[in-house]
């Protein structure tokens, strides 16, 4: 998932990218920063955290939207 990119805007090259992505196991979520602002250096950062703590953090931290938290039952017939 795209979170932000930035490019030259003289010359369209994209010179910088944060993305989320899965990890290979499927356990953690990666956020990779790719910076190549600078010209001729290309640096890659990658932060990992686990799903659980991850929705934990967006709980403790989001907002919760109206209109989100109804439950919908089924009637029985």
């Amino acid at each position: 998932m795209g979170l932000l990119t930035q490019c030259d805007t003289e010359t369209g090259r994209l010179c910088r990218s944060v993305h989320l992505q899965a990890s290979g196991d499927g356990k953690s979520v990666l956020l990779v920063e790719v910076d190549e602002r600078k010209v001729g250096l290309r640096r890659e950062y990658r932060f990992e955290i686990t799903t659980g703590e991850l929705i934990a953090l967006i709980r403790a931290q989001g907002a919760e939207l109206p209109g989100e938290n109804h439950v919908r039952t089924v009637e029985a017939s």
